[in-house]
This record gives structure tokens, C-alpha cells and sequence, in this order.
């Protein structure tokens, strides 16, 4: 390594710690050797003096600083991780909160990129050992905003959908990671309008048409480099007839992947719609999307969509032939069959813990969809029915 002054550079804090050894080589401005890597900073003074006059070689310092950004990145996954409850709707409450700081914050969060790239592994390890958790996390655990919310939910149903498409886990990735930023550059304008009785202004419907392009955008700035995410991004909102935006692609020219994003990301927000929006049973929105009360969509995905979920997804609420509300737990082959637990009589107060019915029963069989709000109970009391 060349000592002259031109191959050097400041040193940054990360690299002097007291009672550290010091991990490059430290100059003065003159290129004169000051202190070996291996000696130890003995002393808060010694350190400061060092972060004055001190100088690395720039190769050697850049190394090290990439070095420290991945080891803390990787300490501060572990230290999440560690924090994580043991139950998966609890664990949907954790990751509404860092969602909500990544997608509104966006490029102002130190690493965005990295922690787009952990929450998408994380919803794809719970699709992988919990997925009736993780459904049932998308009709019961409240957002916490629509802007962050509603993105979350349709990458946790798109991470139990991508399983069955027989996808390689890239590709799993790279759809998980785009329905969670498909709306990047606009989640501060989805809540304000969320919240607002008018309907769009001008500038509102400018910024919408504009924002699969600009939230790419932003994820290459953030250092997101996957092709097929980016892809998907920009064509989420296309539609087979062309109508769509903001490229106006027909239906040879869509990536089907992305078509897949447009579906789920218009039956979540009917599934898990905005705070202070009422909602419908799922059982009947599930009806609709089969009718195509949604829009023109793949028969093929939509069939998907029918048979993984079920008429009665884990979450949503039923009436039972005795006449009890109960909440759907667990899938079963038969859509029609689910695993359920009774909540209340209805028109009794809750019972003390949810119990067990069996609806292949014909005294507990399914009459009916019923909303979360019929049910009477708090989405906290349902958490204890699918701990790990």
C-alpha cells in the first residue's frame, strides 16, 4: 500500500474504539505511520486526537467499514429475531411496526434495502411453518395504517400463494418483496387519502398514475437490484385490456407474475381494508372475486387464489348450525370443512376460552359468514389458537 496522502482518508468513529485494537493503520496527514493496526486505543483523548489528526488507507478503511455495516446488520437481525414472540399474529404486529417505519421513512432509513430483503424472508419462513397463522394474521391483526399496512398483507398472502406456484425461491423473493414495495413512493398519500371524505384531487390522481415507476425508482436508490422485482413493481397496476397504468400494457405483455401482484393486491384491500372501513365477510368477497366482481384476472390464478385460501379463510368468522359464532383456524381439504373454535353464543357473551368444533359434525356445520365485528371479540383474544 502506497503511503502517499492522495491514497488516504479520514478515519471514521466506527473504526477507533476505546479499549479496541485498532483494525487499519493509522497516518498522519503527511503519510507518516502513527500507530499500527493491533494497537490498542487506550484512552477517550488518544481516540479523539486520532479522529483529528488520524488518516487510513483509503482501500483499508472502506474494506473495514463495509465489513462493520454488515456485522452490525446481521447484530441487529439477531437481536430482532431474538425479540420476536412466539406467535405468529403477535409476530404480524412486530412487522406492521418496521414496515410502517421502511415505507414511510423510505430512503431515509440507514440500510432500507437490507430490511426490505429480511422482512421478505420472514414472511416466507412463516408461510413456510405457520401459513394458516399468516392468513388468519391478514383478516385479524388491525393495520396500522394503509399505507403500511395493506402492503404487508399482500405479500404475507402472496408468500403462502408462491409456495404452490411451484416458483424457485428467487422468484418467491422477488414477488414477496414487490407486493410489500409495490406502493413505496406514495404510502404517505394512500393514508392521507384513507382518511379523506372528498375524492382525489388532480395532483392525487398524478401522483398515483406516476408511483409504480417512481417506487422502482426509489428501490434501486435503496440498492434492490432484482430484475423480476422491479419488474413487478412497475406493472402491478396493468390490466388486460390496457387499461391499466402507467405503461397501458395488454394482456401479452404483462409479466404474469405481476398480474398475480394486481389480483391479490386488490382482493387484500377488500379483505383487510383501511382502518375505520367497514368490512364484509371474507366467505362473500371470496364469492365475488370467483364471479369476477373484481375485474378481468387469470381463471387460473383466481382458481389458485380459491383453492389455497378456501370459501372460509383462517380468521374469518362463521355462524355455526347451533347457532354459535366461531372463527376458522386451520384449512382443510374440503373448503367447506374447516377447523374452527366457537367464540359465543350469539346472542351470549363470549365464552372464557374459544372451544373446539368439529364442522364435519352436522350440529356444528357452517351456515354462514359472519364479519369479526358480529363475532364480539378482540382480535387479541383469537392470538392463542394458532401459537406455534
Amino acid at each position: 500500500m502506497s503511503n502517499h496522502p492522495d491514497n488516504k482518508t479520514k478515519l471514521h468513529p466506527l473504526l477507533l474504539r476505546v479499549g479496541q485494537e485498532l483494525p487499519v493503520d493509522v497516518y498522519a496527514n503527511n503519510g507518516l505511520l502513527l500507530l499500527k493496526k493491533g494497537h490498542y486505543v487506550l484512552s477517550t483523548e488518544q481516540r479523539d486526537k486520532l479522529l483529528n489528526v488520524g488518516m487510513g488507507d483509503k482501500d483499508a478503511v472502506e474494506a473495514r467499514l463495509e465489513r462493520e455495516k454488515r456485522e452490525r446488520a446481521e447484530a441487529l437481525r439477531k437481536q430482532e429475531e431474538a425479540q420476536r414472540p412466539a406467535n405468529p399474529l403477535l409476530e404480524m404486529e412486530f412487522l406492521g411496526q418496521r414496515v410502517q417505519g421502511l415505507l414511510i421513512h423510505g430512503l431515509a432509513v440507514a440500510g432500507l434495502g437490507d430490511s426490505l430483503h429480511s422482512v421478505a424472508r420472514r414472511l416466507h419462513e412463516l408461510a413456510l411453518s405457520q401459513p394458516d397463522a399468516l392468513l388468519a394474521a391478514i383478516l385479524l391483526v388491525p393495520q396500522r395504517d394503509h399505507g403500511s399496512g395493506h402492503p404487508l398483507h399482500a405479500a404475507a398472502l402472496l408468500a403462502v400463494l408462491s409456495r404452490r406456484l411451484g416458483l424457485a425461491e428467487a422468484a418467491q423473493h422477488s414477488l414477496i418483496g414487490a407486493a410489500l414495495t409495490m406502493n413505496i413512493a406514495v404510502t404517505g398519500l394512500l393514508n392521507q387519502m384513507s382518511a379523506q371524505d372528498t375524492p382525489a384531487t388532480p395532483q392525487q390522481r398524478e401522483a398515483l398514475f406516476a408511483h409504480p415507476l417512481l417506487s422502482s425508482a426509489i428501490l434501486r436508490e435503496a440498492g434492490i437490484d432484482d430484475e423480476l422485482w422491479h419488474t413487478l413493481v412497475q406493472q402491478h397496476h396493468e390490466e388486460w385490456n390496457g387499461s391499466g397504468y402507467p405503461l397501458r400494457l395488454k394482456r401479452g405483455e404483462i409479466e404474469p407474475l405481476a398480474h398475480l401482484l394486481h389480483l391479490v393486491d386488490v382482493l387484500t384491500a377488500r379483505l383487510s381494508p383501511s382502518p375505520g372501513h367497514a368490512s364484509e365477510p371474507a366467505a362473500r368477497i371470496m364469492a365475488k372475486l370467483f364471479q369476477g366482481g373484481y375485474g378481468e384476472f387469470d381463471p387460473q390464478y383466481t382458481a389458485l387464489l380459491i383453492k389455497e385460501i378456501g370459501i372460509y379463510p383462517p380468521g374469518s368468522c362463521v355462524r355455526l348450525a347451533n347457532g354459535e359464532i366461531a372463527v376458522v383456524t386451520h384449512r382443510r381439504e374440503k373448503a367447506n370443512e374447516p377447523r374452527v373454535a366457537a367464540l359465543r353464543k350469539a346472542d351470549g357473551p363470549p365464552y372464557a376460552e374459544p372451544l373446539l368444533r368439529e364442522t364435519r359434525n352436522p350440529g356444528f356445520h357452517i351456515i354462514e359468514a359472519v364479519t369479526l365485528a358480529q363475532a364480539g371479540v378482540r382480535p387479541g383474544f383469537l392470538a392463542k389458537l394458532w401459537k406455534p
